[in-house]
């Protein structure tokens, strides 16, 4: 299966490539390395040699017990499975770091709790361990061409902020990783003319859809104002809050990075 943005896999949800997208080192993310989805609860027969023959050895499921029990991963025993719940929040209670920026960044509207969640993901201590481990997995994958795979239920929020994450680590621009983060509402609403599109190396001609997505635009804007006014940047906030050295992340954009846009023949 030719490398693109969206992976067309029977029963897959949301399934996308990261591969492509330029940093701002004018390197780019290497192919069949990371992949974001949705639920792989509804993977048919063949989809699990599908995902093997693209190169996944890493399932990194970030549902809570409840959601795994419902809807279990389908998947090969050759795919290595790993069950990171980022749910339930635990800081609340215990005056953590989101509970002291709250009255900071958000009101009370649905939008704006939802905003909220989406901070908390970034600030609480469970949450925080969590992407921790998705990094340590991230950092054991040193083979070519094999894939570390992470989703939640629709891709989109748990999956989401993994993947700002990520792309953050490796230098992707923020107007990239807005573009990524938008474009899962667009997958899920127009499959079919997503699947049809060239989305290879980003996703520009329809971003400007989701501007009438006030509740998914507010939810980054959030994740945008806390990285850049609480910690100044990406690298910082994956330093203090997620304790990765300089060396873990020279180390993934070593494993992650390519001088090249294209995947490998």
């Amino acid at each position: 299966m030719s490398p693109t943005r969206i992976l067309s896999i029977p029963g897959s949800i949301n399934l996308r490539e990261l591969g492509g997208y330029a940093t701002e080192s004018g390197q780019y993310l290497k192919w069949h390395k990371l992949l974001r989805s949705g639920s792989l609860g509804h993977l048919r027969h063949e989809a699990g040699d599908m995902l093997e023959d693209y190169g996944v050895i890493f399932d990194i499921d970030l549902r809570s017990d409840s959601e795994v029990q419902t809807r279990p991963d389908r998947i090969p025993r050759t795919i290595s499975y790993q069950q990171l719940s980022v749910y339930p929040f635990v800081d609340q209670q215990k005056g953590g770091l989101f509970k002291r920026l709250s009255k900071k960044l958000r009101g009370s509207s649905v939008e704006d709790q939802m905003a909220d969640t989406y901070c908390q993901m970034l600030t609480d201590s469970h949450a925080n361990a969590t992407y921790e481990q998705l990094f340590d997995i991230l950092l054991s994958n040193d083979h070519p061409e094999e894939s570390v795979l992470f989703h939640c239920t629709a891709g989109k929020d748990r999956t989401g902020v993994a993947a700002m994450m990520i792309e953050g680590a490796l230098g992707v621009p923020e107007a990239t990783i807005r573009e990524d983060y938008l474009l899962t509402n667009l997958v899920l609403e127009a499959p079919d003319q997503m699947s049809h599109a060239d989305l290879r190396h980003g996703a520009n001609q329809f971003v400007n859809q989701m501007n009438a997505h006030q509740a998914e635009t507010s939810n980054y804007d959030a994740i945008y104002d806390l990285i850049n006014n609480q910690y100044g940047s990406w690298e910082a906030y994956l330093t203090k809050q997620l304790r990765l050295s300089a060396g873990d992340l020279a180390d993934l954009r070593q494993l992650y990075l390519t001088d090249s846009p294209e995947p490998k023949d």
